[in-house]
């Protein structure tokens, strides 16, 4: 195999290896200026270790995030992953009424264990 074929081959593959992290590069840069400007009082987000709370607060470097509850604490600009909503349900969210086809289930289920127990 010619010497100049295994050059050519290096070298582009250090060309794909270059694009690719410069893609990479500004796919971060997006994610942290799009999360830099969701940090607003009132929006929920998402820090690197899964706590998930509400911006109350901006000072710099620092976001005061609370929790569900009203408790407050201090994070690192950093620490925020994204901006994000909750996967559970927040005290503000309504609450949906539920099914009455379950409802019935639930009593079908109860009418076939009451008949397949004996009765003294």
């Amino acid at each position: 195999m010619p010497q100049h074929f295994l050059w050519i081959l290096l070298i582009g593959m250090l060309l794909m290896m270059w694009f690719v992290s410069r893609r990479q590069r500004a796919m971060q840069e997006e994610q942290q200026r799009r999360t830099e400007k969701g940090l607003v009082p009132g929006n929920w987000v998402r820090t690197i270790g899964g706590f998930y709370g509400t911006v109350v607060e901006v000072d710099g470097d620092v976001v005061t995030l609370a929790t569900p509850l009203g408790d407050e604490t201090l994070w690192s600009k950093r620490a925020i992953a994204a901006i994000e909503e909750p996967p559970f349900g927040s005290a503000s969210a309504q609450v949906e009424p539920e099914d009455d086809d379950a409802e019935q289930d639930d009593g079908a289920r109860e009418s076939e264990q009451d008949a397949a127990e004996p009765h003294p």
